[in-house]
């Protein structure tokens, strides 16, 4: 018999009036087992030892016939058992599939997937959904066929050999220093955006770098601030997310690996803590320091970009979205003469490279980006 198959169930009924129903296997390494179930009934110990027969497989039950679909979620059952991924990153994917690997390749067997088959699907999804969506897809496709590269039913990855997802869109802009001044002085004029909490929100994404998950998981507890010297420094170490069931929780893990690190805060980002704090402004749960502006709950990143958009339309940056925020602190950060090092750190970015991570330690980011981004 091929690894991981049975030959015929034999059922019997036994002296005591039982059932016992066996079948021989050959397991993964080559050796042939009897495999044995009992039941009170012939069709319950049929049932039994299926359902064993089936588990004993395992993963090796994948097959040249096995749809996209069921490959697809095997292979996000290992993805949910697995601690190094963030729960966002897992719902992420299980979207991902429902979304775009399934409607276009789903009813296709393992057999019939190649790179001429997986590209079309990719340029397909980048036609109806997006590049973002076809670079979400092609990331799930990689990892879903590498599956059935490691169970040697395919020679290749399929995804390897498509053709590049590149996007015409121009890339952001980023703010020049008078433009934030301008920014900042309109929002705290603007009553909107002082009522949905944004100008407080603004100053310190552009004076941190940071995503507006990691702003609305900072914390009282991960911050270390001495007023008298109007410095200070912020541990980003979580992000918030929404999860099914649930609603919004703090990750206790940003959105990376490489998202973990500790800030060091310019003084204007001090001074606004302590005004806050003068103001019972941490008043949202865990003293959050972004808590939603509507309720003493959690702030929600998914919504926020919808209140900063309107803001940002009305106040004449039509231009600018959350991201530039992120580019102009590389940017400032840039032009002062800052390593590339020290700018992936301050933004949470991919290492520069493997030996920067390896024999670099993360600490705090050089004080000069704190003085760098005051305003």
């Amino acid at each position: 018999m091929p690894v991981g198959t049975y030959g015929k169930l034999l059922v019997k009924e036994l002296a005591d009036g039982a059932w016992e129903a066996r079948a021989r296997f050959r397991d993964y390494d080559g050796v042939t087992r009897q495999v044995r179930e009992k039941a009170g009934t012939r069709a319950a110990a049929e049932r039994a030892l299926k359902a064993t027969l089936v588990k004993r497989q395992g993963s090796g039950s994948i097959t040249a016939d096995t749809t996209i679909k069921a490959l697809a979620k095997n292979w996000l059952s290992s993805i949910e058992r697995r601690n190094d991924r963030a729960t966002g990153t897992k719902q992420h994917y299980a979207y991902v599939v429902k979304a775009y690997v399934n409607p276009s390749l789903g009813q296709l067997r393992v057999s019939e997937v190649t790179a001429g088959v997986t590209d079309r699907a990719l340029v397909a999804i980048a036609e109806k959904h997006g590049h973002a969506a076809a670079r979400s897809a092609r990331s799930a496709m990689s990892g879903i066929f590498g599956l059935a590269v490691r169970h040697d039913i395919l020679a290749v990855n399929p995804t390897r050999d498509t053709s590049p997802i590149t996007s015409t869109r121009k890339p952001p802009e980023s703010l020049t220093p008078d433009q934030v001044d301008d920014l900042c002085d309109k929002l705290r004029a603007d009553q909107e955006a002082v009522k949905h909490d944004l100008p407080d929100l603004v100053e310190w994404m552009l004076g941190t770098g940071c995503r507006i998950g990691e702003a609305c998981a900072a914390r009282d507890a991960v911050l270390k601030l001495d007023f008298d010297k109007m410095t200070g420094t912020w541990e980003i170490n979580a992000t918030i997310i929404r999860v099914h069931g649930q609603g919004l929780i703090i990750q206790e893990r940003p959105k990376t690996a490489a998202g973990w690190r500790v800030l060091a805060l310019p003084p204007f980002a001090v001074a606004m803590v302590q005004r806050r704090r003068g103001e019972l402004r941490l008043q949202g749960p865990q003293s959050v320091l972004f808590p939603s502006p509507r309720a003493k709950a959690l702030r929600d990143p998914s919504n926020t970009p919808g209140d900063l958009r309107e803001a940002l339309d009305r106040l004449g940056f039509a231009w600018v979205t959350s991201h530039t925020f992120r580019k102009t602190v590389a940017t400032r950060l840039d032009e002062a003469g800052l390593t590339a090092r020290q700018i992936a750190d301050q933004l949470g970015h991919a290492r520069p490279s493997m030996t920067q991570d390896v024999y670099m330690g993360r600490q705090v980011v050089n004080a000069a980006a704190a003085k760098i981004l005051d305003r």
